[in-house]
């Protein structure tokens, strides 16, 4: 895949491998993180859209003395 490369080049080649391997695995982390947090978020607002639909819908409220 590559000729002949110096110890040097070689080094250099990975070291810069390594760094963009570095940056991606923690764009990766973020982006899992961010999407952790937009699911939770999504859960919630539905659990919340959920009981105000069954207040404001419910066709047999319920009637407390």
């Amino acid at each position: 895949m590559y000729p002949e490369l110096s110890y040097l080049d070689i080094t250099k080649k990975l070291e810069v491998l390594r760094t963009k391997q570095r940056q991606i695995n923690i764009e990766i982390a973020n982006l899992e993180e961010m999407k952790s947090r937009k699911l939770s978020e999504e859960f919630i607002n539905w659990n919340l859209y959920q009981s105000r639909k069954k207040d404001i819908y419910d066709p047999y409220p319920t009637v407390r003395f």
